[in-house]
């Protein structure tokens, strides 16, 4: 449960030529805008692990739905089924294999569960993360490291294809590096109100934190 959880809670240094002054500005300016287009968000995802030595450990995969503002769903479907779901208060984390149910209160904080930032309020950006960038021809890199020392992770880099998130590279603090590929995304599709909300499977363990 750990590996999904820390998407979520730590939703990856790329080698990148910091840049600063104007162009700074520029890269923050257009992240702000990619990511002010988003009202939804759903694809598939690919999870891998790296270590200090950056080879490739174990895969996850599964199925990622966003919505402004601060709703999200992950559910994993290899190698165990996982889900992480909110409805912009409350909080679930399910896993099949220990037969249980943690909710809790969201926690709205950037520094701690990056992955809003594709539901939250682009305004708050600035104010969490220094911003640089580059251009390959892979596509757009944005390097967004925290302003303050109160964060789960060193960095992360969001990667854009024509505007639409292509994939997510956090650094954490032990320098262990998680990439997550995204596929099949849509964006400003169509998703069920329901699909926000978490119902505990019968026979599973439920332990209410809010």
């Amino acid at each position: 449960m750990r590996h999904l959880t820390r998407f979520a809670f730590s939703f990856s240094l790329l080698v990148t030529l910091p840049l600063y002054g104007d162009e700074a500005i520029v890269y923050s300016e257009l992240l702000s805008g990619y990511l002010s287009n988003i009202s939804t968000l759903s694809g598939s995802f690919e999870q891998h692990s790296m270590e200090h030595s950056e080879q490739h450990s174990a895969v996850y995969s599964g199925a990622l739905w966003l919505a402004k503002p601060n709703h999200f769903r992950l559910d994993t479907a290899a190698p165990s089924l996982q889900s992480l779901v909110s409805d912009g208060v409350n909080f679930w984390s399910y896993d099949e294999d220990l037969e249980q149910v943690i909710i809790s209160k969201l926690n709205e904080n950037l520094n701690q569960v990056p992955i809003l930032l594709f539901s939250a309020d682009v305004g708050r950006i600035e104010d969490t993360y220094h911003i640089s960038g580059y251009e390959d021809e892979e596509g757009e890199h944005f390097l967004l490291q925290p302003v303050t020392d109160a964060s789960l992770f060193r960095s992360l880099t969001l990667e854009f294809k024509g505007g639409v998130p292509a994939s997510i590279k956090v650094r954490a603090a032990n320098g262990q590096a998680t990439i997550y590929n995204l596929n099949q995304v849509v964006i400003n599709g169509q998703i069920p109100a329901g699909k926000f909300s978490f119902t505990a499977p019968e026979h599973v363990d439920v332990i209410d934190d809010r």
